[in-house]
């Protein structure tokens, strides 16, 4: 008789199998293409071996009838929870303030200020503005309500004074060219390819955002392991006690 806990691992696995070829794919398929932005190959090699990953340990979890090979499947898928348990502590971490000031007085790591610090780095920030610079987030500037992004990186501070000509072109006003300029206002340019992505303000808006989406994503990933643990586990765990069960069953009966 078909046990009901084989049949929902298989199901499960047959869906996550045409998950992990989907986004292996999608990888495959930047790099086929050619002459792909920086973003496309930012995300091509974390699409190719999370692919790769999800559609191997699929593929094991497929075979749910054999004993090995489901011990083997949930071997791996601890070692997958482990893994995000990891990271959604670290995201907690990096994205709860409180959090991570008290974990910062431990000298382990500044996870307070991980986030800020890593925009700071030369060669990340650069790879993230040619990525904004290319993926043309200043074009839709002419609506009302701005995201934080778009205020800090496609329009000059507010404390400058610049006069807008039209969405992204602002001229300083005549009436204070004694002013001096510092700082965010000289870094600010007309040139579509420049605007604000080099001021602190851009850098800043950027960091309010990846710690709102960081946050998110280390609530989706406890939705997750919770998912994973408390219910697909535990079935996986009784269908390799049931192929024991049936293994010992056709040896009492005399089935080789």
């Amino acid at each position: 008789m078909v046990r009901v806990s084989n049949t929902i691992v298989a199901i499960f696995n047959c869906v996550t199998l045409l998950t992990g070829l989907v986004i292996m794919g999608l990888g495959l398929y930047i790099v086929a293409r050619g002459g792909a932005t920086r973003c496309d190959k930012v995300l091509q090699n974390p699409l190719i071996v999370v692919g790769v990953a999800i559609t191997a340990i699929s593929l094991i979890g497929s075979c749910c009838r054999v004993n090995f090979a489901l011990t083997l499947y949930l071997i791996l898928l601890f070692l997958l929870l482990l893994c995000l348990i990891g990271f959604t502590v670290f995201a907690i971490l990096v994205t709860n303030e409180s959090i991570g000031k008290a974990f910062s007085k431990t000298k382990i790591m500044d996870f307070h200020n991980w986030l800020r610090d890593n925009l700071a780095d030369e060669k990340h920030w650069n790879h993230m503005k040619s990525c904004a610079v290319q993926t043309k987030i200043c074009q839709d500037n002419n609506h009302k309500k701005l995201s934080d992004i778009q205020s800090g990186c496609c329009q000059p501070p507010v404390s400058c004074g610049f006069v807008p000509s039209n969405a992204t072109f602002w001229n300083r006003p005549k009436t204070r060219a004694a002013v001096k300029y510092s700082g965010d206002c000289t870094a600010w340019s007309n040139q579509q390819d420049t605007l604000c992505f080099n001021c602190e303000s851009c850098k800043a808006a950027y960091a309010v955002t990846s710690r709102k989406k960081w946050g998110q994503l280390a609530v989706s990933n406890s939705c997750f392991i919770a998912f994973i643990t408390l219910l697909f586990y535990s079935i996986a765990c009784c269908a390799r006690s049931n192929n024991k069960n049936d293994d010992s069953h056709h040896r009492f009966r005399g089935y080789p």
